[in-house]
């Protein structure tokens, strides 16, 4: 997928529960809910911002509003996201108790939309993955193998993304 301009995800994108967004991060394939996606942006200008964990990058500016930008690998801890031309930040949706929030997560490429059928999932294994048991949903069988499909709400846990480290 060519990102000559930005994705923006519809409201009614998602009609359909079974669509994920499939992208590589760290020469991996993961998967996210679609629904969970408000657009998908080319990396930009991110400023940092002091006394943050590791994994948040910064904020940066996403058609007036001020997001949240999290390193996808680092929060993963399997280390930075090399920035590149393909480099792109997922803009997603958090469903929150007083607010919603929009969160960025950089990842190294966006791969495709697709279908995942619910019948083609499984449980995430105890132990065997390069990422925790916590950060995946489920894992979902595409084109011949399995991918984790990413947990966004313990991935990008607020309260866990806020903490100032020591």
């Amino acid at each position: 997928m060519n990102l000559d301009k930005d994705i923006q995800f519809e409201e009614n994108f998602g009609s359909v529960e079974n669509q994920y967004l499939l992208f590589l991060s760290g020469g991996d394939l993961y998967a996210i809910e679609a629904l969970s996606i408000k657009e998908i942006v080319e990396y930009g200008e991110v400023t940092k911002v002091p006394m943050m964990c590791s994994f948040v990058k910064g904020v940066t500016n996403i058609r007036g509003n001020i997001v949240p930008v999290i390193d996808l690998l680092d929060r993963l801890s399997l280390g930075c996201t090399r920035i590149q031309n393909k480099t792109s930040i997922i803009v997603i949706n958090l469903k929150g108790l007083e607010k919603d929030m929009q969160i960025g997560v950089v990842v190294d490429e966006i791969f495709e939309v697709d279908n995942i059928s619910i019948i083609d999932t499984r449980e995430a294994p105890e132990f065997g993955s390069k990422i925790k048991k916590r950060f995946i949903k489920k894992m979902g069988k595409y084109s011949s193998e399995y991918i984790p499909i990413l947990d966004i709400n313990n991935l990008l846990d607020i309260e866990e993304l806020s903490k100032i480290p020591d």
